[in-house]
């Protein structure tokens, strides 16, 4: 309970939010209480949502969802705790995602958004401040084929699991191959930016122009430049652009959020197919020859969606995602990333590549698929919570040019739906890859499992 004990000496609320959260969050609760002050009645949406005056158009809706993990952990070779020691595994609880929320309402076309938060609450980081904005933006809805997106958020393209819906997610986590500018030039899948969205009869579409942070905002470190090798470029950030086609085959999937399911546990049966992009110009820098020159970033993918009722003795619903990434970062461009990483260290004498905790080679130029699949166990008709229970499996299979292996990282796991997506609890396993340089070859050399029992809670 070591981070416990930081949090306690670090001081209090008011010392870890900046003046200007702390502002923006006194003014959204008085306001609040002003309007609630004057509610006539609760609105029919949901139990957290209010009708705010006598004109039935204006309305304020508020959330609030948390992720809590326990996580056994095999440490990569080369990993320190806190003290500068080499350890090899480790048992951790961690406060994966926090998010409070509010949407205001006038009318059915204009929705204001303001979202706070965090992620990765653990014992080796302290965050600073608390709790941050996330999302602040605002929507506009000119028609069911036009609406209008401004401001920070989630609206993305690329893939469909590029903007996912972190509560309904499938597997215990989102996938890192389909985050691939994630806290490089965005804010934990944040960008500030402008998007047009909508459906066209059968199709959904995003498309939308990105203003990519410097890593003064988002916190990444700036390595030395290396002959060969490229890492993105913060001196002169050129705009991004991005989209995401959809084509529904069976019933509609209405683009009203950012945020994709990962599954409607049955409410809908769904079929799709989505192609998407992400370009942006001069985004990394290397050295070719002691020459300093850059690459521009170019990604897309394809990837087809279900969730679909099936009718067997044992389950009642099939899930799943395939997806297919090719990416151009530059030449044998690599990134190592580990989530919710409880390591403090790492010794860089050592061969392994992975870098520090639970690090693996999630993010590079080449191919890549990914998949996930589950099962919803029982019938509707079903007993008890035995009705509730999903099993899942995914995996993500990689080509990177800077490896000389195939990388190939699978989990599986098991979700109990208490009360739907509301409250649940999740006990999954990833067992990933460990490659090192040997001989001048970037081969795998070992394998590393994680263990995570989560319990997820959201109020709205």
């Amino acid at each position: 309970m070591q981070y416990l004990k930081i949090y306690l000496q670090k001081a209090f609320f008011f010392d870890l939010l900046t003046l200007k959260n702390l502002v923006f969050i006194c003014f959204l609760f008085i306001l609040n209480g002003k309007l609630l002050a004057q509610e006539k009645k609760v609105a029919k949406k949901g139990n957290l949502a209010w009708q705010l005056s006598e004109n039935p158009d204006i309305k304020l809706a508020l959330s609030a969802s948390g992720q809590v993990w326990y996580a056994y952990t095999q440490w990569n070779p080369g990993s320190l705790d806190d003290d500068g020691h080499f350890k090899s595994y480790s048992y951790d609880l961690s406060l994966r995602r926090l998010r409070l929320g509010s949407v205001w309402s006038v009318g059915d076309r204009f929705k204001f958004y303001a979202i706070f938060g965090e992620n990765n609450y653990n014992k080796v980081t302290t965050k600073s401040p608390l709790i941050k904005e996330m999302d602040v933006y605002g929507t506009y809805k000119f028609s069911d084929a036009i609406n209008l997106a401004v401001g920070k958020s989630t609206w993305d393209g690329l893939s469909r699991l590029t903007a996912p819906s972190t509560t309904t997610m499938l597997a215990i986590d989102l996938p890192l191959i389909a985050q691939p500018t994630l806290n490089r030039t965005d804010d934990i899948t944040r960008n500030t930016g402008v998007f047009l969205f909508g459906d066209i009869g059968r199709l959904d579409y995003r498309v939308g122009i990105i203003d990519p942070y410097k890593n003064s905002y988002t916190g990444a470190s700036i390595p030395a430049l290396e002959e060969g090798k490229y890492e993105f470029e913060y001196d002169k950030l050129n705009l991004q652009y991005t989209g995401y086609f959809k084509y529904d085959f069976l019933e509609k999937e209405r683009a009203l959020s950012p945020n994709f399911k990962g599954t409607y546990l049955g409410e809908k049966k769904l079929l799709s197919a989505g192609l998407g992009f992400k370009y942006q110009k001069d985004a990394l820098v290397g050295l070719e020859q002691g020459e300093q020159t850059y690459k521009d970033m170019k990604l897309w993918s394809a990837d087809v969606f279900w969730d679909l009722p099936i009718q067997t003795s044992f389950a009642r619903l099939f899930s799943g995602y395939v997806g297919y990434f090719n990416y151009d970062l530059g030449p044998d461009y690599i990134r190592m990333i580990g989530v919710d990483n409880p390591a403090s260290g790492f010794d860089s004498s050592v061969a392994e590549i992975n870098g520090k905790g639970n690090g693996f080679p999630a993010v590079g130029t080449g191919n890549s698929v990914f998949y996930q699949m589950g099962l919803l166990l029982g019938q509707n008709t079903s007993k008890g919570q035995w009705k509730n229970i999903q099993m899942y499996a995914n995996g993500q299979l990689s080509d990177f040019d800077a490896l000389d292996e195939l990388m190939y990282c699978y989990g599986f796991g098991l979700n109990w739906y208490v009360k739907h997506q509301k409250v649940k609890f999740s006990l999954g396993a990833e067992h990933r890859p460990v490659f090192s340089e040997i001989d001048g070859l970037n081969v795998q050399t070992d394998r590393k499992w994680m263990g995570v029992l989560q319990a997820q809670f959201v109020l709205k």
